[in-house]
């Protein structure tokens, strides 16, 4: 396992407060873990990172977890180990041993005040008692999103895993955690109500706030977006269905990232609506704010297939208010709470492109500056500066 360390750092004796924060993701590219890297620092505190990809900007230690041994990786070898091996085994094989030995040993020995998990996957590793014997240790949950008690229809291996997924889920309401955290509202009362724990703290995805202005909305165009993932289920196929039925003054840009086998059959969705319909390349987290000021309004229309979209209060909300985007959104209660206090958007009722066409077809040039004016003025709300307090909230009573 690979350890990057920041060389301006050593030696030096140890600091007053550390924080390890673990996510199995690329960490420089996951926006919510860099940010609360950035609280932490931002606090006085020394933070180490352990999860995948290169060691993120202000982080002193970096431990990358280690490829999946290659004997697993074969299907015929993830039917073995979830039909022969005992749930706590398939844990050491899939993902303890891709850990650091050098971090369990800093965390055994008391190196740590706060043990951060952004993942849900790794969390039987925090009722290690061997690993997290400290008492003075905090260890902190951050769920995010919802994960369901089972797997989705059609999920590659759902038969021979579900129940593994079910007992790794089932650490969300161990002792071994201090305090947790989730995405919204709602997701926080589902895991209250799924664990019997008190309601996690709340810290929204939200990016650090922009000095921008809404952009001028022309009487002739108005410039719709779509950005972030591209996955069928955030209503891709609708978006373009709506798109047939709207008149001409509407324009819809996807910028999109990731699963390029998505974009390429978008793009043949798309086919002859090249002049209404645009697809290009993401853009780096930090610009997103800004590539996008010049549109008009962000459509979020996930149709509630599952709990997680059903209450989704995703990231692109927040950044198209930094973006001064109006937004149209379905009946997603929490992105709709967002709408209803800030008078940024407009609610699509119903889940149909004929709902949705019907939703753009009554916005007025008039409306839509209304909304991004709006947005404007929520932007200090609804940003990083002001959830940084949910979140040093979440960890206070971290030494």
């Amino acid at each position: 396992m690979t350890v990057t360390r920041d060389r301006s750092s050593q030696p030096a004796p140890r600091p007053e407060r550390v924080a390890l924060v673990i996510s199995q993701s690329d960490l420089p590219s996951d926006p919510r873990v860099t940010r609360q890297i950035e609280w932490l620092t931002s606090e006085g505190w020394t933070v180490d990172s352990l999860g995948l990809g290169d060691r993120p900007v202000g982080v002193r230690d970096h431990f990358a977890m280690a490829p999946a041994p290659v004997w697993t990786r074969s299907a015929l070898a993830k039917t073995f180990i979830h039909l022969a091996l005992p749930f706590r085994v398939r844990f050491r094989v899939l993902s303890e041993s891709r850990l650091s030995t050098e971090a369990a040993e800093r965390i055994a020995a008391g190196g740590y005040d706060l043990v951060y998990f952004n993942d849900l996957y790794l969390i039987p590793w925090a009722a290690n008692e061997a690993v997290f014997r400290d008492p003075k240790t905090h260890v902190h949950l951050d769920m995010h999103e919802y994960y369901e008690p089972t797997l989705r229809p059609g999920t590659r291996g759902r038969l021979i895993a579900s129940g593994y997924f079910r007992w790794v889920r089932s650490f969300v309401g161990s002792d071994a955690f201090n305090s947790r955290s989730a995405v919204s509202p709602a997701m926080s009362a589902m895991y209250a109500n799924d664990f019997g724990v008190d309601a996690p703290h709340v810290v929204r995805n939200a990016p650090k706030f922009e000095e921008l202005r809404p952009s001028e909305v022309a009487a002739e165009r108005i410039e719709l977006l779509h950005h972030g993932g591209a996955v069928w289920e955030r209503g891709l196929r609708e978006m373009v269905e709506a798109m047939r039925l709207v008149d001409d003054r509407f324009h819809l840009t996807f910028m999109l990232t990731g699963h390029p086998q998505v974009v390429a059959e978008l793009r043949e969705l798309t086919r002859g609506l090249e002049a209404r319909i645009s697809i290009v390349p993401a853009v780096a987290m930090e610009d997103v704010a800004s590539a996008i000021n010049r549109f008009d309004l962000e459509i979020m229309f996930y149709q509630p297939i599952t709990l997680n979209l059903r209450y989704a209060l995703p990231n692109k909300l927040f950044e198209a208010v930094q973006g001064r985007l109006g937004v149209v959104v379905g009946e997603s209660p929490s992105m709709v709470d967002v709408v209803n206090e800030f008078d940024n958007g407009a609610i699509v009722r119903g889940w149909s492109p004929r709902d949705l066409a019907a939703t753009l077809m009554e916005l007025t040039p008039t409306r839509v500056a209304a909304m991004k004016a709006n947005s404007d003025r929520a932007a200090a709300r609804l940003s990083a500066e002001n959830e940084k307090e949910n979140f040093l909230a979440s960890i206070k009573s971290a030494r």
